[in-house]
Formats: structure tokens, C-alpha cells, sequence
């Protein structure tokens, strides 16, 4: 199909190499083959791009996201809205990330600034360590996964012949994603798989990077232009970080990463 070790792609290269969802994507080609919470993050941008999730955004230009939140990054959050809007049947993961979302902020309506302030806010980060367990574990149950094991392609926590070759399969995706040569000669055929793209791009941290050589046409890649999907992932760690009741059981926290000082904290 590919001439993959030449580098001559044909239009194959485009072509998804398997059907695991987003966040199983980024959990199984991650260092540590464990969930963190930007399985949640990618799972709210699919239920943008879906509808099910509404995105307004008051703002023009593309913005990028530096180390340290600053005052700037807080107002640009302020003009990041999303109204949960979810109609029909939705698998029970999304059913927990959207509960999660509503108990957060108290309303089906926020803005990226409110939620920020919410997650300095110690019972407010207790209920949604609690929520976010809930997720973790229907994300497990759909999909067979138990930390170690997945499918034919995890076994005792580490990639099986198969997971290896599907591996280096998502690595030449990767490569498609972000290469413009490769973009430019097969290029997304409609808005849905051009946003689709973008999102894989999300589970391998390179969405800006993916977005700068495709259009800006939907809420869900104007909301990466903005740099959401990275805001998400810094108020649900700094939820995580801001938990004061202790565990019962394993004591894990999930996907925890160096703290963001989001202003206005408790």
C-alpha cells in the first residue's frame, strides 16, 4: 500500500490506520500508555465537532497559549464560550464528561475563564476528581482497557508485535498530519474529515501545528486556533492539583502535569 520505507506515499497515506476513538489513540502511543486527563479535553473537542457540544468564540486572531497563564490568556479565555446542547444517544464516557462539565460550572453556559476559576476552588476540584473517575472508568469499560491490557495490541502493559506495527502505522499518520508537501497533494476532501484531522492531530499534541495547513472552518478548529484544547488540559490538571479530600483506594491521580497558576484562585 505504502512505500513506507522509501518515503513514497501514495493517497493511502490519509486513511486512519485503525478505528480506536481519540482518546484510545493518545493512551496507547504515549510514553507511559496511561490516561491523563486529555483524554477528557479530546473527548469534549469531539463532542464540539459532533454539535453536541456549542462553541462561540469573540475572537479573531489565533492565539497561542506561553508557559505561565498571564491576565491576557485569561481574558481570551473569557471569550471562549460552550453551551452544552447534547441531543440523542451518546456513549456513556461522553454521557460522564458532559455531567462533569454541568456540576464544574454550575450551568450548561460558561466561558473558558469561569470554569479556570472554578478549578482553584477546593470543593469544586473534590466533586470533579470524583466525576473525572467516573469518566475514566466508563472510558475503561467501553473500551476494554484495564491499564495493561487492550485488545490484541497491549498486553502486560506493553505493545504486542501487532500494537508495534500499528504504532509505526500512526507514526506515518503523524507525518501526513503535519506535512504540508503531503496535506497539499491529498488534502481533507470535506469540512468534517478536515476537522476530524485536526483533532487526531490533538492526540499526538501537534493540533496547531496540523491546523496552520488546513482550513479554519468549523467552531471545533476555531476553538484549536485559540489554543482550547491546551486550556482545557490546564484547568482539569489544576482541578486535579487543587483536590483535598484523600483517595479511597489506589490513590492515583490521573494525568497530572506541572501547574498552571490560574489568576483568581482561592
Amino acid at each position: 500500500m505504502l512505500g513506507l520505507n522509501n518515503k513514497q506515499y501514495d493517497e493511502n497515506i490519509k486513511n486512519i490506520p485503525s478505528d480506536d476513538s481519540y482518546p484510545m489513540v493518545s493512551i496507547l502511543f504515549s510514553k507511559n500508555n496511561g490516561i491523563g486527563v486529555n483524554a477528557l479535553s479530546l473527548t469534549i473537542l469531539d463532542l464540539i465537532n459532533k454539535g453536541q457540544i456549542k462553541c462561540d468564540i469573540e475572537l479573531d486572531d489565533s492565539y497561542e497559549v506561553g508557559k505561565k497563564l498571564t491576565p491576557q490568556d485569561m481574558e481570551v479565555m473569557k471569550s471562549m464560550t460552550l453551551r452544552i446542547a447534547n441531543k440523542g444517544e451518546l456513549k456513556t464516557s461522553e454521557t460522564s464528561a458532559i455531567h462533569l462539565l454541568k456540576n464544574m460550572n454550575k450551568n450548561k453556559k460558561f466561558n473558558l475563564k469561569f470554569m479556570a476559576k472554578q478549578s482553584n476552588n477546593s470543593s469544586i476540584a473534590n466533586k470533579f476528581e470524583k466525576d473525572y473517575n467516573e469518566f475514566v472508568k466508563a472510558l475503561k469499560n467501553e473500551n476494554g482497557f484495564n491499564d495493561k491490557n487492550y485488545k490484541d495490541i497491549l498486553l502486560n502493559a506493553k505493545l504486542t508485535d501487532k500494537g508495534k506495527e500499528l504504532k509505526k502505522e500512526w507514526k506515518h499518520y503523524k507525518e501526513y498530519l503535519k506535512s504540508k508537501d503531503l496535506t497539499e497533494k491529498y488534502p481533507p476532501e470535506s469540512v468534517l474529515e478536515n476537522s476530524t484531522q485536526v483533532i487526531y492531530g490533538s492526540c499526538f499534541d501537534i493540533e496547531k501545528d496540523v491546523l496552520k495547513i488546513r482550513e479554519n472552518n468549523t467552531p471545533l478548529t476555531d476553538f484549536i486556533d485559540k489554543d482550547g484544547y491546551k486550556l482545557l488540559n490546564i484547568i482539569f490538571n489544576n482541578a486535579l492539583l487543587n483536590v483535598t479530600e484523600k483517595r479511597k483506594g489506589d490513590g492515583i491521580f490521573y494525568g497530572v502535569n506541572d501547574k498552571y497558576t490560574i489568576p483568581g484562585g482561592g
